[in-house]
């Protein structure tokens, strides 16, 4: 009769258990279709496949939303980060595609850092304020990289481009001293280049 009665306990506190504790594959399979995954409390968790497992790695201050600053210049087109290839430059985390983008951003970040703080340049030029990008919509003119919050605001930018960037870059003097701590070598809240972007 114990004998009885102990099964039928270990067997209900396995059915409690099993129905109070989550779906760990479930978890699992979801990470391995989608390998970024943002935690807004600690910064930017990104996992990322590494040949055999999935590996955990905690960014701060991802600029360009995860791009690569060296393929806009280099391919002509906005390619997505490296989670496990970065640089930091001016308190902000740079994620490449390759290690030789990586090594060519090393030898001269300035060259490939985007104008504005990594703002959109378009927001910058018409209001003089620090807004959200879309790291697709960009264009690289003579030498520097600028990015919009939209395709459409790029596609304005661009019409009157000498114009929009000198109004630009006056609105940026205003602002950029307020933006970036030269003390802590970074940029103050809110911060817009996270995967997930935008003013908080």
């Amino acid at each position: 009769m114990t004998v009885l009665r102990n099964s039928l306990a270990a067997a209900g506190m396995a059915a409690l258990v099993a129905g109070t504790v989550p779906n760990t594959a479930s978890a699992s399979d979801t990470a391995i279709r989608n390998p970024l995954q943002i935690e807004r409390s600690a910064g930017t968790i990104i996992l990322a496949e590494n040949k055999t497992k999935l590996k955990k790695v905690r960014l701060n201050n991802v600029i360009l939303k995860g791009y690569d600053p060296v393929a806009y210049f280099n391919q002509g087109k906005a390619v997505m980060g490296n989670p496990l290839i970065t640089s930091t430059y001016k308190g902000a985390t740079y994620l490449f595609a390759s290690r030789e983008d990586k090594a060519e951003f090393d030898k001269s970040p300035a060259k490939f850092e985007p104008q504005y703080g990594g703002y959109c340049a378009y927001t910058m030029s018409k209001e003089g304020k620090p807004h959200d990008i879309d790291p697709k919509a960009f264009r690289v003119y003579k030498g520097k990289l600028y990015v919009c919050e939209t395709p459409a605001q790029l596609k304005e930018f661009s019409a009157d481009i000498d114009a929009n960037v000198a109004k630009a870059d006056q609105n940026w003097l205003k602002i950029g001293p307020q933006t970036y701590n030269t003390e802590t070598q970074s940029f103050e809240s809110p911060w817009p280049f996270g995967p997930e972007g935008g003013a908080q």
